[in-house]
């Protein structure tokens, strides 16, 4: 649950008019030209935005890998350099003492009724290699102040390579790690994560397949999943090969004169909500449950919307389990809508954005019912290369996954102020 990403607000780095544009509507513009003799290093600050950015762009990287190649972006022969750096100072008053939402990752990490946290939400660096036209190779080392028992606090959370050139076919395929294609996990807000990103985005442990289609606006993929935990949501009851879970991605984006939108939607086969004991990977992880009668399968599917008019951008996500979660005996489900307008304040690029979520986790009259969440935030891009932020966060309940039966408090009520920065190259 990094809700805290930077000080900016959570769903998308407070961009210019037209890169939120670009985002809804890819554009696939010219062809490179192949021949071109290897070039040792290059940089592109929009480009790293994009590869590099957990809230606006959070699904969907390889295609953005393909389509910065068509639109020259990524030149062949070519290895670029991208990094990221958010951080930003928290403040968070609570009713009940020890309940904090956003601060605490776990229950029980803090204490009183009031806690402040300078953090290091994010520092991330991308190396993209083209070689040739064709084929792509990634890997982003990311640093991480919060760690599941066994992890390091750098970590390599993508790596793979890739095969496609979308101005000659529209197929392409990659293997290696990933956040999987299942719904859009976007935020408007700069800094902190929806209700259905904390709750449903997959990040794979093990190597995924994907087998993707582009082709004026529709996106289609097919994710083959490892078998086995993986970093996030998805999990499945065996430990080895690629037969026990999967996903299913499609989208689709238009645009026509200031008018512009992006529809689309997903199914997940194994998530992790499909145990009595709810768990993260070496963090009460009982192995002698695995392919038990307290095992089942649970997936999920999600649909999104996004439109925009001119500097007006709206957007909704549900994203639900297809059977009880076993916990708690209840579907978990995510509903967020947000709202952002693009403006110049003193000829810097600055949206406003206000974000909502709600997260059903537990049936009627119970501590772990659901939760709320209410971001309202504002970011300005000072120059090309850095962006302040700012987040007024509410929160409606206390709802860890850990313990959830046992620490959940619906009295929960706080209020949290965050400001930060981000530093992109």
């Amino acid at each position: 649950m990094k809700c805290l990403v930077v000080a900016a607000m959570l769903g998308g780095i407070l961009a210019c008019p037209d890169r939120t544009h670009a985002q809804l509507v890819p554009k696939v513009e010219s062809s490179l030209d192949t021949e071109e003799s290897w070039k040792p290093i290059a940089f592109d600050t929009e480009y790293a935005r994009a590869i590099l950015n957990w809230q606006e762009t959070v699904t969907e990287k390889p295609l953005t890998m393909l389509q910065a190649s068509v639109a020259d972006s990524l030149a062949p022969n070519t290895l670029t350099i991208s990094g990221a750096y958010w951080g930003s100072y928290m403040y968070e008053e609570t009713n009940v003492s020890g309940k904090f939402p956003i601060l605490s990752r776990f229950p029980n990490q803090h204490s009183g009724t009031t806690g402040s946290r300078w953090v290091t939400n994010n520092a991330a660096v991308g190396l993209t290699a083209k070689l040739g036209s064709w084929i792509t190779l990634f890997a982003q080392p990311e640093f991480s102040e919060i760690e599941f028992v066994g992890q390091d606090e750098v970590q390599l959370r993508k790596a793979f390579v890739m095969v496609g050139n979308l101005s000659q076919v529209p197929f392409y395929a990659y293997y290696g790690r990933n956040t999987v294609d299942f719904g859009a996990m976007n935020a408007y807000n700069p800094f902190t994560h929806t209700v259905n990103n904390h709750s449903f985005r997959v990040d794979s442990e093990d190597p995924v397949i994907g087998l993707g289609f582009y082709r004026d606006g529709l996106h289609l993929v097919a994710t083959a999943i490892h078998s086995g935990r993986q970093l996030r949501v998805a999990d499945s009851p065996g430990s080895d090969g690629y037969d026990e879970n999967f996903a299913l991605h499609a989208s689709y984006a238009f645009e026509s004169g200031d008018f512009r939108g992006r529809v689309g939607g997903g199914y997940l086969h194994s998530t992790i909500y499909n145990r009595t004991i709810p768990h993260h990977p070496g963090a009460g992880f009982d192995a002698a449950v695995r392919g038990s009668k307290e095992e089942r399968r649970n997936g999920a599917w999600d649909v999104f919307v996004e439109v925009g008019y001119g500097p007006f951008s709206i957007g909704g996500e549900y994203t639900a389990t297809t059977e009880k979660w076993p916990a708690t005996d209840h579907r978990v489900s995510a509903l967020n809508g947000q709202f952002a307008y693009d403006f110049s304040l003193f000829e810097m690029p600055t949206r406003l954005s206000f974000v909502y979520g709600v997260g059903r986790v537990g049936p009627d009259d119970t501590e772990y019912e659901r939760l709320t969440q209410l971001v309202v935030g504002a970011e300005t891009q000072v120059t090309k290369n850095f962006s302040l932020g700012v987040e007024y966060v509410r929160n409606s309940a206390f709802v860890p996954l850990i313990g959830i039966t046992h620490v959940s408090d619906s009295s929960v009520k706080t209020d949290t102020l965050i400001v930060g920065g981000k530093l992109t190259f």
